[in-house]
This record gives structure tokens, sequence and C-alpha cells, in this order.
């Protein structure tokens, strides 16, 4: 029954495919020389009047075992680097945070850990003063290229000027995977269970080039984000001596419980800000609950304690940018189009302005000590009133 429940409902992917282009091989010659900026800036496309069209460069890492035709579910026990060239079409005529977005790779290019460092670290190093770098962590069921592309958007949404870096861990590539859709939420639980260790090897390498990161983890993902970040003892050190600049976590599955006993109290320890947040309607966490007999900690931003260090963020009713029949009958899981949500984690959290600043912006009101529930179809304006400025400069 549950299976079956799960797999009626999982059945609406948000995802849209990538478009991979054999034709558009990556080159390294004089004439066509790569930019590894972090950012590019936006050019009007002249055959695409009513769209932005730019492009990014992404630093990729991966535990996903390699196969000739690129990367399998399998955990590797080596760790595989490498940059993509990505190009994001915005459709305009609207705010870019509900602005429909396409992405396309356009290049790639695979590196040891020695090349793919040094191009980060040129990268951050070119962007430091003004941006921090942001390290994304997907979800269950998420191929490869999906995951880069909501990257991606997660980035654009936010209006991110720092350097991406994606992990890729090794997950179902459908919400719907045979034998069943409960064995395959099975499968991807597994694999991040023993990815923890990986990630905490990437995540070091980016404290160590970029110091002051802003880390996102959307849904299963936030698991091999803890993983690492808390369970890494080493790592977990580093990152006290040396904060995140921001950790937002996004529709995590995993236990209530757990969340609350073993990982809140560390938390705001590692990160200057941490955001959680999580909508009562997210229908893929309600069968998350019921596969795992627990309520996820997603729901923590609408009932419970208060939990100190960590702001929590009811999106319920947040405005989002997924089209209308997702929007009416989707499971309202997916990030990249959680546009409200994004909004006030890169306007507020990662902005360093003032929590207390959603309800001055009319983004949100509050529901008690350290706990906001955003307003409908209500994003952040472009400016805040001068009492909501932030404590200290710091870029986005």
């Amino acid at each position: 029954m549950i299976a079956a429940l799960l797999g009626a409902t999982l059945a609406f992917s948000p995802t849209r495919p990538l478009t991979f282009s054999p034709a558009h091989a990556l080159t390294f010659s004089p004439a066509h020389a790569l930019e590894f900026s972090p950012t590019h800036p936006l050019a009007r496309s002249p055959a695409h009047a009513l769209a932005d069209t730019a492009h990014d460069t992404v630093f990729v890492a991966s535990n996903r075992r390699r196969a000739a035709r690129g990367f399998t579910r399998d955990v590797s026990d080596s760790l595989w680097y490498g940059i993509y060239v990505t190009r994001l079409v915005t459709d305009s005529g609207g705010p870019r945070a509900l602005a429909v977005m396409h992405v396309q790779r356009l290049d790639s290019v695979a590196l040891d850990e020695a090349a793919w460092s040094a191009r980060l670290a040129a990268a951050a190093s070119d962007t430091a003063a003004r941006h921090a770098a942001l390290v994304y962590v997907h979800g269950y069921s998420s191929a490869p290229g999906t995951a880069v592309a909501q990257a991606v958007q997660v980035k654009a949404r936010g209006a991110h000027g720092g350097p991406l870096i994606v992990f890729l861990w090794p997950t179902h590539s459908r919400y719907v995977a045979p034998p069943t859709p409960a064995r395959a939420y099975r499968d991807d639980a597994a694999a991040a269970a023993r990815s923890g260790p990986a990630f905490a090897h990437v995540l070091g390498i980016v404290d160590s080039l970029a110091p002051g990161s802003v880390l996102v983890a959307h849904s299963m993902g936030t698991r091999v984000a803890l993983a690492a970040a808390i369970g890494d003892t080493a790592l977990r050190q580093r990152l006290e001596a040396r904060p995140l600049r921001a950790f937002g976590i996004f529709s995590p599955d995993i236990g209530a419980t757990p969340f609350r006993a073993d990982f809140a109290p560390l938390l705001p320890l590692i990160a200057r800000r941490v955001a959680l947040y999580g909508a009562s309607n997210d229908y893929l966490l309600g069968m998350a609950a019921l596969v795992n007999r627990e309520r996820r900690a997603s729901g923590i931003t609408a009932r419970g304690a208060a939990l100190p260090g960590i702001e929590l963020v009811d999106v319920t009713r947040g405005a989002r940018a997924e089209p209308a029949l997702l929007t009416l009958l989707g499971p309202r899981h997916a990030v990249r189009w959680a546009s409200a949500a994004l909004a006030d984690f890169f306007g507020i959290v990662v902005a360093g302005t003032p929590g207390d600043c959603r309800v001055a912006a009319a983004s949100a009101v509050a529901r008690g000590e350290g706990r906001w529930r955003l307003k409908a179809n209500a994003t952040l304006p472009e400016w805040l009133d001068a009492s909501c400025a932030p404590s200290a400069p710091q870029g986005r």
C-alpha cells in the first residue's frame, strides 16, 4: 500500500532533463579558452528577444562510479572531479525569482584533484571579497545532469555571485524506478549513508580554498551534508574554528527526532547563520514519513519547540516558479522552484540581514522566537528598510 501510494505521488517528477550537446566538444586551444570565472554577466541573446542568457562554470565532485557512458548509481571508493560549462536561459517578463529557467550543459572536462582545486582557488580568489563559494548537495533520485541544473537554478534565483560547487552522490535517476519506488528510495538512503566521508573530503577542500562558504542541502542530501559537517570530527572542528557563512537546509528528509537531538545543537557552531525551510504540503516528505515511520525534520518549521540558533521558516504558502500543473498536483518538493524560500535564504540569511527584517519587508509573519511563515506569493523586495541593513558587509 505504501509503495503504491509512494509511486503515485512520486510520478510527478519536477525535473527537466538537461540537453547534452555531443557536437560541442571541449577544447583548451588558445582560440577557445575556457573562462573559469565563477560568473559571467547576463547577455541579451539576439536570437531570443524575450530571454536572458547567462553562462557559468560549475565545479563538480562525485563519489558515483564512472562507466564508459558516464556515471552509474554505484558508490565509488574514489572521487571524480570535473568542470561543467552551462548555459542558463531565463524567460523574461516578470521577477527573476519567479522566471522560467532552462539549463543546458555545453561542455565538460574531467580533472584530477590538484587541477580541480587550482581552478577553484583561482575562481574563489576572484570574488572572495564580495561573494562566498556556494556548495550544493542534491536530494533523492537525481540524475547527475539534473542535479547540476538544480544547482545552477538555485544560484540564479538567489542572484548569488560566487563560484558554484556541486557534490554528486549516487542515486537513482528518476522518482519512479524499478523494482518499486520504495526500493529505489531505500537504495538512495543506503548510498547517502555511505557518502558522508566523500563529501567531508570535498567540503574540506572548499573550506581550505574558500573559507566561509555557503552550504545548501536539499531533501535526502541533508543526510550527506550533516554526516560530513557534523559527523566528521576533524571537519567539524575546522568549521567551528572558521564557520561557514550560512547553511541552508531545504525540505530535509531526515527524522525530526535525530535532527533535534544529534545535529541541531551543533549546527550553530559550524555556521554563522543556519536556516531550515519546510512546507506542510510537501507530499514527497509525507510519503517519506510513511516509509520511515517517523516525521521528517521539515515539519519542525510549523510545529514543536524552537531550535536555538536555527531560523525556522515555514514556506507552505511561499511563492514557487514551477508550472501551474505541478503547483496544483505536484509534490512541491523541488528546491529549484522554491522562489520565496531561496529569496529569503540569499536575501536574509546569506546577506547577513537580521531575521526580523522578514516582517519589516512584509515577506513573512513572525510565529514566535526564531520562527517565521512566508506570506502567500510574497518575495523579498529589491531593497530593505535602512533599519534592516546587514550588520556587517557580506556579499552574496
